[in-house]
């Protein structure tokens, strides 16, 4: 009940709280979640839905859905995508819808440079029917019932790539708001900045091991890094460790090692169209009674190009 309470608590004071960014375990195979420039890199239509439950079984634990299709265009050199999102955690929600353009530059043979910028609008609610206050400074912070607020919203992002390798920057919310008069809890800017390589272990194995790093520059940085084996060219499994580190802050390692979570993640290509993954996350912390779950299937409308069918890269 204590868990919840803070929970809920963190919800309750958005004067001291910003919303912050919903959190995935499979992002890696699919970044445009979090890069718009990401749009159409695959040069074949996709599309991927993910549902995700954090901390199951505790009352209020964040739930995420997500809905995203991406593909090039009729240029070769454009790319498009479609991005939805649905989060709640407590009796605070968001609703979002995202269309993003991106345009890739030739740079040689084996690279490319993509430049994405994707706008968008979400609604943020918040439902004071849903809290218990518990004390009377959080009383007087929750609304009576529910309230709402649409607020619009842009990202950009870069993307560059080789056939083993890739490194990608972002920025979301970048429309800047502020109002001290709202119960909701307002989105903060972030920056995100990721990074893998494909190497050739044999003939029918590869290793992607990558790296995602979360900023906002008011609380800790958020590292995850990850290492995925890919068999046959029809199973990926692997594992992600998600830390924190003070790089903007001066909080103690004591403290970070709280937010401590390790995630085992497998992606299936069941047909060569049809992906599935899944992923369990664990907390290393005092949440570690409570398990995290990941649930994605991705579909590719392949198609052939000079007599054979074009496939999606690993990238």
């Amino acid at each position: 009940m204590q868990k919840l309470i803070i929970l809920l608590g963190i919800v309750a004071a958005p004067a001291a709280f910003a919303q912050q960014a919903p959190q995935y375990s499979q992002y890696i195979f699919n970044e445009l979640v979090v890069n718009p420039a990401y749009a159409g890199s695959k040069q074949i239509l996709h599309a991927n839905i993910t549902y995700r439950t954090q901390w199951t079984g505790l009352e209020g634990a964040p739930t995420s859905q997500t809905l995203s299709v991406d593909g090039p265009t009729g240029s070769k050199n454009l790319g498009w995508g479609l991005h939805l999102i649905n989060d709640e955690i407590g009796a605070q929600s968001q609703t979002g819808v995202y269309g993003a353009l991106s345009t890739r530059i030739k740079l040689d043979r084996y690279s490319e440079l993509s430049l994405g910028v994707a706008v968008g609008v979400s609604q943020y609610t918040l439902d004071g029917t849903k809290l218990d206050p518990g004390s009377e400074e959080l009383d007087q912070a929750i609304p009576e019932g529910r309230v709402s607020q649409v607020l619009p919203d842009l990202k950009i992002g870069t993307f560059y790539n080789t056939e083993r390798y890739y490194v990608g920057f972002s920025v979301a919310n970048l429309v800047p708001f502020k109002d001290d008069k709202t119960e909701i809890a307002t989105p903060r800017r972030h920056y995100f900045l990721s990074s893998g390589y494909v190497f050739d272990i044999s003939r029918n194995v590869r290793l992607k091991p990558s790296i995602l790093i979360k900023e906002d520059f008011r609380s800790p940085t958020a590292v995850d890094l990850n290492s995925f084996v890919l068999l046959h060219n029809r199973i990926w499994f692997g594992a992600s460790y998600r830390t924190a580190v003070p790089m903007f802050t001066n909080q103690e390692m004591k403290q970070l090692e709280k937010r401590n979570a390790l995630a085992l993640i497998t992606q299936v290509y069941a047909t060569q169209r049809l992906r599935i993954g899944y992923s369990y996350d664990i907390s290393l912390n005092e949440l570690k009674n409570y398990s995290s779950h990941e649930v994605s299937l991705g579909y590719y409308f392949l198609k052939k190009k000079f007599g054979r069918i074009l496939t999606p890269r690993n990238l």
